[in-house]
């Protein structure tokens, strides 16, 4: 494929898409992605015409080095990125990249639904170069978006919505861990629904994982969003709706069966996360 960009080679590949206005009110969607082998001469520029076009400046880009490496000014901070690391940055800010000699990177511009807002969060607790656990994940959902393209069955701009959507989720929860942390937090998830109708404390949740109750916080934290407590908690208010919705069972029976103390807890809990008292939810389960 011709690409006349300098140092950008020819077994490089680009492709274009043009959302409709359906995808720009409700979906993520792609406008450019590409594959990229580079030599030193590569180099992008804010500032370059190009760059300054609303197709380029109104997006949001993310880069994955998958060899070699390339140098970043982003914000005029400068920073480098290797393979299995990747930078995500608005292009209404200030940036500029260039490649080493060998430079391999897969690149993403995209925008829709609330993705200025998601990768904010992704900025607030990664930056806006990190390296995400989940790396070679998110360089195969780029492949199977420009594969298509190249196959001539490009994807329908729902499954380009979902393809986003799961790269912003992975770029935000992933962490650095390896594979088996995953499974650790797979073990406290499956212990956590098991004993839902007890009281359960941090210390037990991380003893079922094999971690110490500061490094499964964090750990856990990374890999749902949210924390053990919070998990626990929105565990039982999902147990709560069931028994309420398909059970005659008192409401005091069913805050004993989803682990509170007293009723009165298990109401004001329920209320303050689903907005009406379990007596108002079971009449209307919604």
């Amino acid at each position: 494929m011709n690409i006349p960009e300098a140092g950008v080679l020819g077994t490089s590949q680009r492709y274009f898409f043009t959302p409709s206005s359906l995808a720009q009110e409700l979906f993520y969607y792609p406008t450019r992605a590409g594959r990229y082998f580079c030599d030193r001469r590569y180099h992008f520029d804010h500032r370059a015409e190009t760059a300054q076009l609303d197709s380029h400046r109104r997006n949001l880009m993310l880069i994955c080095v998958c060899r070699g490496e390339l140098r970043f000014v982003l914000d005029g901070e400068a920073a480098l990125a290797r393979p299995g690391q990747i930078a995500l940055f608005d292009c209404q800010r200030p940036h500029e990249y260039s490649a080493a000699d060998g430079t391999e990177f897969r690149w993403l511009l995209f925008n829709g639904a609330n993705a200025g807002e998601f990768c904010t969060r992704i900025w607030r607790s990664r930056g806006r170069g990190f390296t995400p656990g989940g790396f070679p994940a998110l360089v195969r959902e780029i492949d199977l978006l420009t594969d298509s393209c190249a196959a001539g069955e490009r994807l329908g701009e729902p499954a380009c919505s979902q393809l986003i959507h799961r790269l912003l989720c992975g770029l935000l929860l992933w962490g650095e861990a390896e594979e088996r942390e995953d499974g650790r937090v797979g073990e406290a998830v499956s212990f956590i629904c098991r004993n839902l109708s007890r009281a359960i404390t941090l210390e037990e949740v991380a003893a079922a994982a094999g971690l110490s109750p500061a490094h499964f916080s964090r750990l856990f934290k990374g890999r749902t969003g949210c924390s053990p407590y919070e998990y626990i908690l929105l565990r039982r208010i999902d147990e709560a709706k069931y028994l309420l919705a398909s059970t005659r069972l008192p409401v005091r029976e069913v805050a004993g069966r989803v682990g509170y103390g007293s009723a009165e807890h298990f109401i004001h809990s329920f209320q303050k996360k689903v907005g009406v008292t379990p007596g108002a939810f079971r009449k209307a389960p919604v």
